[in-house]
């Protein structure tokens, strides 16, 4: 049933027309994966190749032995991660509430990330595995139950990362070099269309390394949905964000008993829209 108002996520007519080609020739080229076949799924591939239906095709192809390959569909159900709770201690990170579009909000207090830490607790491919688990959490779960709540497609989520006093050590840890560029790399490649906003604040001179790290694997068009900021990136972060759903730490309102970062709130936690 289609939601009742309008989205950024809506399919417009430009995009129609070119849907109807590409689902042409995925069937000619014998692309089959039933569990992301959606039109709104589908018109990812085609915005992340700016409708040009035969690199939109060939990206689908690849994103199809992907997953067939790397047994994506039962990730959910099959992964365990019993160093959940520690790696979280050591990389506060966490969904929390939405923003005024209705999207999930993810916030990464990398301020407070304890680097040897995370990889004392954790594997670089449990890790990124664990990265691959949220993906298809927030396709599965999240994303579904914000537009259930909303009452219309939401598709994206926002990012925000807090960099505050990360050292240049942080950057060029032989672990997170391996990592994120991986991680940057899958998820450029077989999630498109997923980001709606991403908000870093308090970037120190040293992030143009980790920026030189990921940059390569950031299309044009993504990059324009990125914010880049010294300071706290207090107004456009309110301008995404209502002040009652940005964390204190982060100039909002919002206090969260035991701290936003542990309180994992918002529709997908509310049985009304599960």
């Amino acid at each position: 049933m289609p939601y009742p108002t309008k989205s950024e996520d809506d399919i417009t007519e430009p995009e129609l027309e070119a849907l109807k080609k590409f689902k042409g020739v995925i069937l000619a080229r014998g692309y089959h994966c039933p569990q992301r076949s959606s039109d709104d799924f589908l018109v990812r591939f085609l915005r992340a190749r700016q409708l040009d239906v035969k690199k939109a095709a060939t990206m689908y192809g690849d994103y199809v032995q992907w997953r067939r390959e790397n047994n994506v569909d039962s990730v959910l159900q099959t992964f365990k991660y019993p160093e959940l709770d520690r790696v979280l201690e050591a990389w506060p990170q966490n969904w929390h509430k939405t923003d005024k579009m209705g999207r999930p909000v993810n916030i990464q207090l990398v301020s407070r990330m304890k680097i040897k830490d995370v990889f004392r607790e954790t594997t670089e491919e449990r890790l990124l595995t664990r990265a691959l688990w949220v993906w298809e959490d927030l396709h599965e779960n999240k994303l579904p139950a914000c537009s259930r709540a909303a009452g219309r497609h939401i598709g994206r989520a926002t990012v925000v990362l807090d960099l505050k006093d990360v050292s240049v050590m942080t950057f060029t840890n032989v672990h997170v070099r391996k990592v994120l560029p991986k991680m940057a790399r899958l998820f450029s490649s077989y999630f498109p269309e997923y980001l709606g906003r991403l908000i870093i604040i308090h970037a120190p001179v040293a992030f143009k390394v980790l920026w030189e790290m990921l940059s390569p694997f950031i299309d044009e068009q993504t990059q324009k949905k990125i914010g880049i900021y010294k300071g706290d990136g207090l107004e456009d972060l309110l301008a995404t964000i209502d002040a009652e759903s940005l964390p204190e730490v982060l100039g909002g309102k919002c206090k969260c008993e035991g701290g936003c970062e542990n309180a994992y709130t918002g529709p997908w936690n509310d049985l009304k829209y599960r």
